[in-house]
């Protein structure tokens, strides 16, 4: 059976990604997405070997949605010659709010489930996020750069975790939360 015309990968993953990004990403399945086609969902399998692959291509996706984002940030950071953690923090945060099902295809990357290609892009990220944190971490060991990449990206998720799932509703201004917050990991990783 040849495949359909008009249907092809990039089609296929923008489907996904829109229903991922709708309706979160365990909303991605066959079913949802060959409805979101108008295909029947055997027709598919034409083009994609099924909901594994569909899902690592969405975590490729989102991971290079995230490192375009935060590379992006830290660009107009050195430009500007202003600090660049603020900048990677405000852009992570924005594309996981404007990309929450992408975003949440990042989060648990197992070696032994995902390609080669999904764990260089992760590598690519951590070494990004780690050329910013450097500044602060001069004479810090590879190890020390690791443990405040973790820090960072632990503070980054909790944060758009209860902002993506209604936290935050105080009358206090959030966004001056989320600078406070960064001011202080900035701070606490600059005397360690």
């Amino acid at each position: 059976m040849s495949p359909r015309v008009g249907l092809d990968d990039a089609v296929i993953m923008q489907a996904a990604a829109t229903i991922a990004d709708e309706t979160g990403l365990q909303s991605v399945t066959l079913a949802t997405l060959a409805k979101q086609l108008n295909v029947r969902p055997p027709s598919l399998y034409n083009h994609v070997n099924g909901l594994p692959e569909i899902r690592n291509k969405l975590t490729l996706l989102g991971l290079q949605g995230l490192h375009e984002a935060m590379q992006e940030a830290l660009s107009k950071q050195k430009q500007s010659d202003s600090d660049a953690v603020p900048g990677l923090a405000i852009a992570y945060a924005q594309y996981a709010m404007k990309h929450p099902g992408l975003y949440e295809a990042t989060i648990n990357i197992n070696t032994r489930e995902h390609t080669e290609e999904i764990q260089q892009k992760a590598a690519e990220l951590v070494e990004l996020v780690s050329n910013g944190l450097r500044p602060y971490l001069s004479s810090a060991v590879e190890a020390e750069i690791i443990h405040a990449v973790r820090g960072f990206r632990s503070l980054l998720h909790g944060y758009t975790s209860l902002i993506l799932s209604g936290g935050f509703n105080m009358a206090i201004d959030r966004d001056e939360s989320f600078r406070y917050m960064i001011r202080a990991y900035i701070a606490g990783i600059q005397k360690s």
